[in-house]
């Protein structure tokens, strides 16, 4: 018996993962619906469900490979640069052109909490990057990869991606914020399977761009606006985000590995 489960995993091993995924980590928003005192979504989830179905597809060498993708750390200085200054460009580009189309001028006592940026970044590293992008990038990502093309499988990742913030629509992200929001995960599902792809498949350099993002984002940039000027924001940063994954879909192609240089 067991032994044919784990046929039919090894088979269809998405089938498993994607739903372990979301129930490992919406458990405590599945379970305020029964009364415990709960809400929002454990990121750790994911990891957990991508350990699981690794071991049961692939066994120790499955898990194995899955924990190398995710200290893979010698894949070129350039991609580390990638991880962490892309996601500050477009959340201060963003930045500048909501204050050019009129958004209120931070207070100073606004623009001093930057140093924040730094505490904000390892918790996300070490709970956010962490939790997901083992399984959304280490795990789902490379499966995909397997019978379609990297652009192909970035977008259905970022499918399972954005349905698992579900539990966070209307309370962490307001709704009229949510088709941006929806939009820039979407393009950062592209940015990122580029990332991986052309770093050797690192999932460490996924969860550091994962925590740059929220970071800088979320955890500073966003903090500065409120009300109509922070949704500009929102519609702003996800056009910048859209721009950045058809630049590099346009230049790397359905691949998405590195930058092709023309001659």
């Amino acid at each position: 018996m067991a032994s044919a489960f784990r046929s039919v995993v090894r088979e269809h091993p998405l089938r498993f993962f994607f739903p372990l995924a979301f129930l490992l980590s919406w458990y405590p928003t599945l379970l305020s619906y029964v009364g415990v005192r709960a809400s929002g979504i454990n990121p750790l989830g994911v990891l957990a469900a991508a350990l699981i179905v690794s071991g049961q597809a692939g066994g120790r060498p499955g898990v194995t490979a899955l924990l190398r993708r995710m200290v893979r750390v010698r894949v070129g200085l350039q991609w580390y640069l990638v991880a962490l200054v892309l996601p500050a460009c477009f959340a201060f580009l963003s930045l500048a052109l909501n204050l050019l189309f009129g958004a209120r001028m931070p207070g100073h006592e606004q623009w001093v909490k930057w140093p924040e940026i730094v505490d904000r970044f390892i918790i996300m590293f070490l709970f956010v990057g962490l939790g997901e992008e083992p399984g959304w990038r280490g795990f789902a990502l490379p499966e995909l990869q397997k019978r379609r093309s990297a652009l192909e499988s970035a977008m259905l990742v970022g499918v399972a991606w954005a349905l698992w913030h579900l539990p966070l629509m209307g309370t962490e992200f307001r709704w009229n914020s949510v088709p941006a929001f929806l939009v820039s995960v979407f393009a950062g599902s592209v940015v990122t399977a580029w990332l991986f792809n052309s770093a050797k498949e690192s999932v460490l350099l996924c969860m550091l761009l994962h925590a740059s993002v929220n970071a800088v984002s979320s955890g500073y940039v966003f903090q500065l606006f409120s009300g109509a000027d922070q949704s500009r924001l929102w519609r702003i940063y996800a056009l910048v985000w859209v721009a950045g994954a058809a630049s590099i879909a346009w230049r790397t192609g359905p691949a998405l590995r590195g930058i092709r240089r023309d001659p």
